[in-house]
């Protein structure tokens, strides 16, 4: 009977507890999301384009002067396959690099994939970066063949703001799948 008693108890306190989330109007909830969603959105917004400028302009058409601009000058990447990328020159020169395959290879955002996490200092009032993550394809083509897609992985930046610009200062690159 205790036991039922209990129950009871810690029931009715966890309804007590939520009452007022329970008592909230509809004009209430819309007024909070009203309030969160337009610097969520904007923050959203602005890492998708500093990832299409990063991958887009940088990576798949090889500017690596767009790439070296978004990176951290302590940048490190962290792959599963390949090891460890530990600063923003050996970035920049694996980037450059690609112009030497005997095939051409890029990287799709999956957009519906990508998340964006606001990082606040000072008691949530000051934003120093974000944590994106995502999934990418990533696709190759040999001359007179059609492209095909090479695997699809799944990554994490970290983006900060250094002297008021974004850059992307570590990666995350994981759980790489080949198409079957």
């Amino acid at each position: 009977m205790k036991k039922i008693n209990l129950t009871s108890l810690f029931l009715i306190f966890v309804l007590c507890a939520c009452t007022n989330e329970i008592n909230k109007t509809t004009d209430d909830i819309s007024k909070e999301i009203i309030e969160v969603v337009p610097e969520n959105q904007e923050l959203f917004n602005l890492i998708l384009e500093k990832d299409s400028l990063l991958f887009q302009v940088g990576f798949n058409q090889i500017d690596t002067s767009q790439a070296a601009a978004l990176t951290s000058q302590d940048f490190e990447f962290y792959h599963d396959e390949h090891g460890v990328t530990d600063t923003k020159n050996a970035f920049v020169n694996n980037i450059n690099g690609i112009r030497d395959l005997p095939f051409k290879t890029w990287r799709i955002l999956v957009k519906e994939s990508m998340e964006v996490f606001p990082l606040y200092k000072d008691n949530s009032q000051v934003l120093y970066g974000a944590i994106q993550n995502g999934t990418h394809d990533f696709y190759q083509q040999n001359e007179g063949e059609d492209a095909q897609k090479t695997n699809t992985a799944r990554f994490t930046h970290l983006w900060i703001i250094e002297n008021g610009d974004w850059k992307l200062k570590r990666v995350l690159s994981y759980d790489h799948q080949v198409p079957k």
